[in-house]
């Protein structure tokens, strides 16, 4: 029977385990060991006996359906903050955007489920072609969002910071990436945004601390 991972999930290894991103219940949650290498193994490509497959439909992951094994999330891993590279002054119009922006997205967590703000931003996606050349305009919002917590609370706030930041980026005409991450031991989840190594949005020590889970191009 063939079988295609279920609407809204994502995955990725992190510290050996398989790790999933439920998006439309906004949950996280690993796999233990036998059932994880037995999902790894059908991602691969494998032919799974009868009995495999039914334990990972069981646990909801795969469902029947026509389509490739979807492989774990990566990305070109962070090397560089544009928020600290260079030392420009942030132009005020930016840094009210991203103030603005920031509690617009508050108001989107608290009344809508994140699922639906993703779909959201897809479209604003595709209505909004960008390309990731503008290192002046990405400097600029990097510097904004750096300087904007004077304004507006930032601790715990890398969701709708991401978002905003995002979306600006889109606004500007800016191709970049919203990036969901997770690590183990403990347990933590961050966002951030990236273009190519350079993180715009989310820190670049805590960003190398997680491993993407969901990518938003």
């Amino acid at each position: 029977m063939p079988l295609v991972l279920r609407p809204g999930l994502s995955w990725c290894l992190c510290a050996e385990q398989v790790v999933f991103l439920d998006l439309a219940r906004d949950r996280y949650f690993c796999l233990p060991e036998a059932l994880g290498d037995d999902f790894r193994r059908w991602a691969s490509g494998e032919a799974l006996a009868h009995v495999e497959q039914e334990a990972i439909v069981a646990a909801g992951l795969l469902e029947p359906g026509e389509g490739e094994p979807v492989a774990a999330t990566r990305y070109q891993s962070a090397r560089r903050d544009l928020a600290t590279e260079r030392k420009d002054v942030a132009n005020p119009g930016d840094i009210l955007a991203a103030v603005a922006g920031q509690l617009r997205a508050r108001r989107w967590l608290r009344h809508q489920p994140i699922n639906d703000i993703a779909a959201s931003l897809a479209q604003h996606r595709v209505n909004r072609q960008g390309k990731p050349n503008d290192k002046t305009r990405l400097h600029k919002i990097a510097r904004a969002f750096l300087i904007s917590p004077a304004l507006v609370r930032a601790a715990d706030q890398c969701l709708p910071r991401a978002i905003a930041a995002y979306r600006l980026c889109l606004q500007r005409g800016i191709g970049a990436s919203l990036i969901f991450g997770v690590r183990l031991h403990p347990f933590a989840a961050h966002s951030w945004v990236q273009v190519g190594d350079a993180v715009v949005v989310g820190d670049l020590e805590q960003v190398r601390l997680y491993a993407p889970i969901l990518v938003l191009p």
